[in-house]
């Protein structure tokens, strides 16, 4: 089969490798869409944690079952289907404690073992999810990044009748807008780019400029989310938090990467600064939520390519323009 293969960090090519056999209670999933973000960017570059090489990336995906392993039932060939990356134990201190994304053994397709930016994948059957009714595969490959924002939602307990502000007008940054707006919470976005600014306030948010200084809204902020990865975002969104505002990490910053901050405003003003890391429980409430969500979430889509097109995909990550870019295997 074809396959985007990392040699090591910014060494890729288009790969013919064997296809993968399902094991006992796996499925073998034909890849109809598999989404490109920015942990991709860190990872061809290798600059980000977890990481052997040779890899497969891909982490985002949707197609349909094309075979099973031992033990699995319940499944016909054909149906469609996308599936959690993250592979945790459910043995360990912090799968018992509710964080499967930090278990003490986890695996994740597309990081410590090959993903899906190839024509087939293999995954615990566990892990996936039949599609909603209608959904094409290139929606539900959001679902991924979709149970990324709510795992960091819920990390930060946002809720309705909050200020929020969110740096970062990418994928995740715009599906955090979505959502908020969902929830009745103030959202405003702070992105660069006049386009993704223009999907922002589409999408629900109360404001949309380049930076802070630019917006009309409030200065201050009940919560603030970094979607950017951008170690000034970081920095600018320390400073605008309100007495007891939450600060929520989600971009995914250079591994070397320091913040300087205020402990003395901590303990006065009783912030709270959180790290959101993936998926954790997520991942089927976001694949029940894109049944009603997937209309207007569709459009992030802005760039399909072939497997043999990956550089190209890669530069239309930089465009303005580009919001979530897919391969299409």
């Amino acid at each position: 089969m074809r396959a985007i293969r990392f040699d090591g960090p910014g060494d890729w090519v288009l790969a013919e490798v064997p296809a993968p056999e399902p094991g006992p209670d796996e499925l073998l999933i034909k890849v109809e869409a598999s989404g490109v973000c920015g942990t991709d960017l860190r990872i061809a570059t290798g600059d980000y944690g977890h990481l052997s090489f040779p890899l497969v990336p891909g982490h985002e995906f949707a197609g349909t079952v094309a075979g099973w392993g031992e033990g699995v039932e319940g499944y016909a060939v054909g149906d469609p289907v996308a599936a959690d990356p993250n592979i945790w134990c459910g043995r360990c201190e912090w799968c018992r404690r509710g964080a499967p994304n930090l278990c003490a053994h986890w695996e994740a397709l597309g990081i410590t073992r090959d993903g899906a930016l190839a024509e087939y994948v293999t995954v615990p059957a566990r892990l996936a999810v039949p599609l909603a009714a209608g959904l094409d595969p290139a929606t539900g490959a959001l679902i991924e990044p979709l149970s990324c924002v709510l795992h960091g939602f819920d990390r930060g307990g946002v809720e309705g009748g909050r200020s929020m502000i969110i740096y970062g007008g990418g994928a995740i940054g715009l599906l955090a807008v979505a959502v908020a707006a969902d929830l009745g919470a103030e959202a405003y976005l702070i992105e660069p780019h006049a386009r993704r600014r223009e999907r922002g306030l589409e999408l629900g948010a109360r404001g949309a400029a380049g930076s802070v200084t630019e917006l009309a809204g409030p200065a201050q902020f009940d919560l603030v989310l970094d979607a950017s990865g951008a170690p000034a975002a970081v920095a600018d969104g320390l400073s605008r938090l309100r007495k007891r505002g939450t600060f929520l990490q989600m971009g995914v910053l250079p591994t070397g990467a320091e913040q300087a901050y205020s402990p003395y405003h901590l303990y006065e003003k009783e912030w709270r600064i959180i790290g959101s890391n993936s998926v954790a429980d997520q991942y089927p409430a976001a694949a029940a939520a894109m049944g009603t969500l997937a209309p207007r979430l569709r459009g992030l889509i802005t760039h399909e390519f072939d497997l043999a097109d990956f550089d190209a995909a890669l530069a239309a990550m930089a465009s303005a323009d580009a919001i979530k870019v897919q391969l299409r295997p």
